[in-house]
């Protein structure tokens, strides 16, 4: 069985991995197709100084402290129970967890968040993989908070 520490290095890894695939990600699309449209998807380089669909595009030091203690309450949670988290549960955090931290990384080094993501075949907000990761994780830690006994059992 897996020590609680080794939980935390394959944890603190996954952070890591799936941080640097969005950073590389955002650089690459960005540098080489900026402004290709591939017909469901357009690459369109925007800066957002705001939060999800540039909310409070004017309260970049609010969105930093907001971050920030969602980090530090999400991060809290998850390594007081790491014993009781499986490991498909843990990349699913690591998902959250890293995309916050991009974000976060971005909007505090270079004051937005690049977004470059551009759904054609919906209106919607120009979005970025940090973004994604984001839903994702969030998506199906709810989904196993309603749905998996294995949470309704420790209530």
């Amino acid at each position: 069985m897996k020590t609680p520490s080794t939980k935390v290095i394959v944890f603190i890894l996954m952070i890591l991995l799936l941080g640097l695939l969005s950073y590389a990600g955002r650089n690459f699309l960005i540098a080489n197709y900026d402004g290709c449209n591939f017909s469901l998807v357009t690459i369109d380089y925007v800066k957002n100084t705001g939060a999800a669909f540039s909310l409070f595009s004017k309260h970049t030091i609010a969105l930093i402290l907001l971050s920030i203690t969602i980090l530090a309450i999400l991060l809290y949670m998850i390594f007081y129970n790491i014993k009781k988290i499986t490991y498909p549960n843990l990349l699913l955090y690591a998902l959250m967890l890293a995309g916050v931290f991009c974000n976060l990384f971005e909007r505090i080094f270079d004051g937005f968040v690049t977004d470059y993501i551009k759904l054609n075949f919906v209106t919607f907000p120009i979005f970025n993989i940090s973004d994604i990761f984001i839903n994702i994780g969030a998506f199906f830690v709810i989904c196993n908070i309603l749905f998996n006994n294995d949470y309704k059992k420790d209530r």
